[in-house]
């Protein structure tokens, strides 16, 4: 399968600097709301954005340099939900690719989940604790957290893969960090290919809606591009990050073109029905607000994991 270019309502931006659909310039704030939004970005443009703010209000570069003050990041989150419907979402954040705690409004949480109301506008503010070799920063937005896609729905997994990303270097270290290397079970250089994908075979990429607990699965991470990628691959369920099968969180894989590696993968045991997700994030270590792959987060369709 080729990697399919998806056309939906909800755009997310596709630049390099700058606030995620938000105008470059500080936005002026009334009532808790955003203002300052690109033309065609405000209520009723049917689009999401979103960035953080620093102490000032400004707005802060996505793939920029952030300063810890003290081993403290504090920003503001905010995000326009210019949809005609609410949405629940839930953050996350990296630190290194490794999930770690994180305060909002005075309280730690591992998933943050918060809603927003058709056509308004969530700002919270947000605390990380950071570390001497913290060298990348990662906040992760997932769309619609607790929904599941137990049938096949290729227009709503299509969407829900979707992972909104706000990826940052750290001005305390800018000394690269060592990632385990993933080696694969089996490797690809011609047939279906797709950046990262979930399938009950490693032969073939076939959406694989539900699965119970403690199967075993294939995880392809696939190149389609003509210059070799590197990508570190994080695994979730339920929002927490959970080890792959060597103990390691967090893996690297380099893929050249036209490859696809494999890798096998036990779901973990569940008590209750839980969405289980594989991330891979491009450029780790070399995120760059000049760079925009450098800034992505690609997510694999959304399995469910059942007891």
């Amino acid at each position: 399968m080729k990697k399919q270019i998806i056309v939906i309502t909800v755009i997310l931006l596709i630049g390099i600097s700058g606030w995620l659909l938000y105008d470059i310039n500080q936005p002026e704030k009334t009532n808790g709301n955003t203002k300052g939004v690109q033309p065609g970005f405000e209520e009723g443009s049917n689009t999401i954005s979103f960035g953080l703010l620093d102490e000032n209000d400004k707005i802060v570069n996505n793939g920029s340099i952030l300063e810890p003050k003290g081993n403290k990041l504090e920003y503001t989150l905010s995000l326009s939900n210019f949809i005609e419907v609410e949405r629940d979402y839930a953050l996350i954040v990296l630190d290194n690719f490794k999930q770690i705690p994180f305060t909002v409004q005075g309280k730690q949480y591992n998933v943050y989940p918060f809603n927003a109301k058709a056509n308004k506008t969530v700002d919270f503010k947000t605390s990380i604790s950071v570390k001497k070799d913290t060298s990348e920063i990662d906040y992760l937005i997932i769309k619609k957290p607790n929904y599941f896609t137990e049938k096949l729905d290729i227009p709503k997994m299509h969407s829900l893969q979707e992972i909104l990303p706000m990826r940052f270097q750290v001005k305390n270290n800018s000394q690269k960090q060592k990632t385990a290397t993933f080696t694969p079970e089996e490797m690809f250089n011609e047939g279906p290919n797709d950046t990262i994908f979930i399938s009950k075979q490693k032969e073939e990429l076939t959406i694989l809606p539900t699965e119970k607990s403690g199967e075993d699965i294939y995880i392809s991470v696939g190149n389609i591009n003509e210059e070799k990628e590197n990508y570190n691959i994080i695994a979730l369920s339920n929002w927490k990050q959970v080890p792959f099968g060597n103990n390691e969180v967090v893996g690297n894989v380099l893929v050249n073109p036209g490859e696809r590696k494999v890798f096998k993968f036990k779901l973990p045991f569940v008590k209750a029905n839980s969405n289980f997700q594989v991330i891979a994030l491009p450029r780790p270590y070399e995120v760059s607000e000049k760079d925009y792959e450098s800034t992505r987060a690609e997510g694999s369709m959304r399995t469910v994991i059942k007891p």
